[in-house]
């Protein structure tokens, strides 16, 4: 795996960063191995799930997490707030990136108005109007305004979901500096028969897609798995 970069559109003239480990190849008939780990991400493997957050931590280290760096994630379709017990593999994830760089897992800023239908099974314009303003920012003391904020999620298929995410922290704090990662991306189904053409390897689809993450040189520690947070340090 590597960590590529592209543009997630948000509206007519805005995007925004988007990392990804990864493509989630929907087409049922093709299974390779990083369908396969997504798929057991979500059914909460514990290996996998421990794999993904020692990756995400690996090739993030570039992308200069600052200390004051605020991480949310996507919310599950029944979920209308993150629950501290809940023990979610994305939860796993923000908590050791938070860990590693020294700043702020915050899942509980972010809350639904209303369950939702899970989406995976709606296209582009049915996804939108079930997730039309039924995500918002909780009340809180904190300002987010010139912050930056990393949303995290498994899969980021059509981009709906994270731009609902989007438009809720911009409604209520404008200057927020938003950023994107997800462990997978799921190209267009044309794109998708090509990438299988080439052996699934990274490609550029008519926008900038960089890879980064470059640590063939460095020595890396996984501790302290069983307290529920990856922890990674550069030796």
């Amino acid at each position: 795996m590597e960590l590529m970069q592209r543009k997630l559109r948000y509206s007519r003239d805005s995007y925004f960063k988007l990392y990804h480990l990864c493509y989630y190849l929907s087409n049922s008939a093709f299974k390779n191995e990083d369908v396969q780990r997504i798929i057991s991400f979500k059914e909460r493997d514990v290996y996998t799930v421990r794999h993904f957050a020692s990756l995400a931590i690996q090739y993030l280290l570039d992308q200069r997490m600052e200390q004051d760096l605020i991480i949310v994630r996507a919310l599950h379709s029944n979920e209308l707030k993150a629950l501290a017990n809940r023990n979610d593999p994305l939860d796993r994830i923000g908590k050791s990136l938070a860990a590693t760089f020294n700043c702020f897992y915050k899942p509980e800023l972010l809350r639904k108005t209303r369950v939702t239908k899970a989406v995976k099974l709606l296209n582009t314009q049915e996804r939108k109007a079930e997730l039309k303003q039924t995500y918002l920012v909780s009340k809180t003391k904190m300002d987010l305004n010139n912050r930056k904020i990393l949303i995290i999620d498994d899969v980021v298929t059509t981009g709906v979901t994270i731009c609902s995410i989007i438009k809720a922290v911009l409604d209520e704090f404008p200057l927020a500096k938003i950023n994107v990662f997800s462990l997978a991306w799921t190209p267009t189904q044309n794109q998708q028969s090509y990438i299988q053409q080439q052996g699934n390897k990274p490609l550029v689809f008519n926008e900038p897609e960089l890879n980064y993450g470059n640590s063939s040189n460095k020595d890396w520690l996984d501790a302290d798995f069983e307290s529920g947070v990856t922890r990674i340090s550069v030796l």
